[in-house]
């Protein structure tokens, strides 16, 4: 149950990440919360550079969130079936 705890919430930081690059892409402004926006049109290098940052990062976070759900069904498939 932990790691399907675990799981949602990865999953759950996935979904707010992936909404911060989707929207950064259609608004071409990087919101920088600790200093200076990065708008693309000014800074396209660093804007580019960090976008793809975030989507790998998200991307890295969603398949690890998935192997921890994949283990956590896993874990309450067996439980179930070990008591047949």
């Amino acid at each position: 149950m932990v790691a399907l705890a675990v799981a949602t919430f990865i999953g759950w930081g996935c979904l707010m990440g992936a909404s911060e690059v989707v929207e950064s892409l259609r608004t071409g402004v990087l919101n920088n919360r600790k200093g200076p926006d990065i708008l693309a049109a000014e800074q396209p290098v660093i804007y580019w550079a960090l976008i793809s940052f975030y989507t790998a990062a998200t991307l890295t976070a969603a398949g690890l969130g998935l192997v921890v759900l994949a283990i956590a069904v896993r874990d309450l498939i067996g439980a179930r079936g070990s008591d047949r």
